[in-house]
């Protein structure tokens, strides 16, 4: 329900107030979080330079904040080839974090009336196959069997000879019409960029307006995210951070690409800071109903082949893995995450300037400093059959 207009003399007078009075908020914020103890700043350096030597990563940037301590910091440079260290500051690229966007603004849609989880695909977008039995729902929670279109050899080749060039929405729609699906609706939890770039599309249909448009009306603009935005181009915003494809000793700058290739599964950017903050959101909730954040917490599992716990959930646009919450992205250049735990209230946001094949910045970074900051947070939840 929107509040009673306001006489404009009465705003004038009210604002200035609340704006002192949130500052002083901020200050006081500030003076009381503590810092990192020595000892675990000391464990988080010393994993992150460990990952960075392994992988031959150009530059981390870690944010962790909770009961245990606040630390921010960077290591490595900002571009090969130039010794200017990496800023807290910088622009990079979020990957697949960008489908908790994406599912927030559809969750909200939902709420709004405008659509509902059983509306089937083939009421917003004609000729997909099995459109007519898979669900919105299905697309949240990665069920609907769609092919990858990242696999499709056209889109690989197109994309490794000109990373620049456009990608529509109907070329995505006509690799999805090409392809048999890798399963029928609603028989496996298989993580597919498909899914959300789909979603993309329907919240365009739904909606009359540009996804990039609606996400940031809906979510990132009332969630206070100033640096978070979709690119309008394959440039980025100054500053940023260089990111890198290859290995060690042969690594080339892939900073560039067109946001159309990734689009709502995976085009968004975003600095440490914006991160850290949104990981606390995601983790909480925000602009959700409690009811709605309840469907969204509804997790299916899928094996995890790494260090830490042996499954990881998926639910809505969401990933619990261990006792954290959030959603890990990555990207040629960057690889990233953000995780929040409920019981402790502690966030750990990470980026990579280096797309790594097991995404070092969660799955080695992360993971060991979440398990000595939170004891016990990193063993495997009991999940339903799904």
């Amino acid at each position: 329900m929107s509040k009673p207009f306001a006489p404009a003399i009465r705003r004038a007078r009210i604002v200035p107030f609340l704006v002192v009075f949130l500052a002083l908020l901020g200050l006081v914020a500030q003076a009381q979080a503590k810092p990192l103890s020595s000892a675990d700043r000391q464990f988080v350096d010393e994993t992150v330079e460990a990952a960075m030597r392994e992988e031959g990563q150009p530059g981390v940037v870690i944010s962790i904040g909770g009961p245990a301590g606040s630390y921010t910091q960077t290591y490595g440079v900002r571009e090969l080839g130039n010794r200017a260290p990496l800023s807290v500051g910088a622009h990079f690229r979020i990957g697949s974090i960008t489908k908790t966007f994406t599912g927030t603004a559809i969750l909200r849609q939902i709420e709004q009336g405008h659509m509902s989880f059983s509306d089937t695909v083939s009421k917003w977008v004609s000729g997909i196959p099995y459109g007519n039995e898979i669900t919105i729902h299905d697309l949240l929670a990665m069920r609907s069997g769609l092919f990858e279109y990242q696999l499709d050899p056209g889109f690989q080749q197109r994309f490794t000879e000109n990373p620049v060039a456009t990608f529509s929405n109907e070329e995505f729609l006509q690799i999805l019409r090409e392809h048999e699906p890798a399963s029928a609706p609603d028989e496996h939890t298989v993580y597919t960029n498909s899914n959300y770039f789909l979603l993309g599309i329907i919240l365009e249909q739904v909606t009359g307006e540009s996804a990039t448009a609606v996400i940031t009306r809906e979510v990132i603009k009332p969630l206070g995210l100033n640096q978070t935005s979709f690119p309008p181009s394959a440039q980025m915003p100054v500053p940023f951070a260089h990111g890198y494809c290859g290995v060690a000793g042969a690594l080339e700058d892939c900073s560039a690409f067109s946001p159309e290739v990734f689009f709502t599964d995976g085009a968004m950017i975003s600095t440490i800071g914006d991160l850290a903050k949104y990981g606390r959101d995601l983790g909480t909730g925000a602009l959700l109903s409690p009811a709605m954040f309840a469907q969204r917490t509804q997790f299916c599992p899928v094996p995890y082949p790494f260090e830490g716990p042996s499954k990881f959930g998926y639910g809505l646009g969401l990933i619990s893995f261990g006792t954290w919450l959030g959603h890990d992205g990555s990207v040629p250049g960057y690889g990233t995450e953000t995780m929040y735990e409920p019981q402790t209230g502690t966030v750990i946001a990470g980026m990579e300037t280096l797309q790594t094949g097991r995404l070092s910045v969660f799955s080695r970074i992360f993971e060991r400093i979440g398990a000595r900051l939170v004891p016990g947070s990193m063993e495997t939840p009991e999940y339903p059959e799904c």
